[in-house]
């Protein structure tokens, strides 16, 4: 799948944030310009690198369309995290996990805190709650992007919490 001249500069400004050493950073592109497709591309440039890329979202939905674009735009196939599915012993290098689930103790115990390189943290105007966070400070080394159409919550809570650059 052919980026957009703007997505190829989004991908190139995210994978050059993290070069420098800036480990969680911000994309924020309008409703319908192809945010998945941009981490999707993303995902891939990780895998080509040897990481494991977690997608981590609170709408199964979501989960869905992450894997389903995934797959489209870069020909991977990922796991699934979530309820009685669990990524342990797959071979997929990208995982695509409920939030719900990974932010349970018991289930984030099961991986090593370097289980995950990356993280994409879709509609990422969340990822400041006690849930996301959870499991982002878990993989405290992980590079993160969030990936959002609308920076601003509702309870007026900074995103920069999180996130060092947009």
């Amino acid at each position: 799948m052919q980026l957009r001249p703007y997505q190829t500069e989004a991908q190139n400004a995210i994978l050059d944030t993290w070069n420098t050493g800036i480990g969680k950073t911000l994309l924020v592109l309008p409703t319908g310009t192809g945010k998945t497709v941009v981490f999707s591309n993303v995902i891939a440039e990780r895998v080509r690198q040897g990481d494991r890329v977690l997608v981590l979202a609170h709408r199964e939905e979501l989960l869905n369309q992450a894997a389903d674009k995934l797959a489209k735009a870069t020909g991977l196939r990922c796991a699934v995290e979530k309820a009685k599915s669990s990524c342990i012993g797959s071979w997929y290098n990208v995982v695509v996990g409920s939030v719900q689930t990974l932010q349970s103790q018991k289930r984030l115990e099961r991986f090593s805190r370097d289980y995950f390189d990356t993280i994409i943290v879709d509609e990422a105007h969340h990822a400041v709650s006690a849930s996301y966070r959870r499991v982002i400070d878990y993989f405290e080394n992980a590079r993160v992007l969030g990936v959002t159409a609308t920076a601003d919550r509702g309870d007026k809570r900074n995103l920069g919490e999180l996130f060092e650059t947009i």
